[in-house]
């Protein structure tokens, strides 16, 4: 993945430490999810908190982020447009996007190649990426 801001495979721990150590409300970065393989997430520094929004990449390519629960559904072709949607106020998040933080080499992980296959359908019909690691 070519976004500077994408961080691979690093821990949550790891997340934290890096966006903690900025101290900046509104500090994020994309990592991939340890908990959900296929799955990224947006980590975002509020108040000296990382709160964390699970991406699914749905069939068609393109992108859902889980936020609130009664936040409205929206699905963006690329990451840069989710990213350049949540830098605006008022759409989510505890915090707009304000301070992308870059990856360094030593955070690099190992990037994801996604199958037609790697998906599963969703409650709504939709259809969600699941790449196994």
């Amino acid at each position: 993945m070519e976004l500077p801001y994408f961080h691979g495979n690093i821990t949550k721990e790891s997340c934290e430490e890096v966006l903690i150590q900025k101290g900046k409300n509104g500090c994020f970065l994309l990592r991939d999810s340890q908990s959900i393989p296929g799955v990224l997430c947006l980590c975002v520094l509020y108040e000296q908190l990382v709160y964390t929004y699970r991406i699914f990449r749905k069939r068609n390519g393109h992108y859902m982020i889980q936020t609130s629960e009664r936040g409205p559904r929206q699905d963006f072709r690329t990451l840069k447009d989710l990213v350049a949607n949540y830098e605006k106020p008022n759409q989510g998040l505890v915090i707009h996007l304000c301070y992308p933080v870059n990856r360094s080499t030593f955070h690099q992980g190992p990037q994801h190649s996604h199958n037609p296959r790697d998906y599963v359908d969703t409650e709504d019909g939709d259809y969600i990426d699941v790449v196994p690691e």
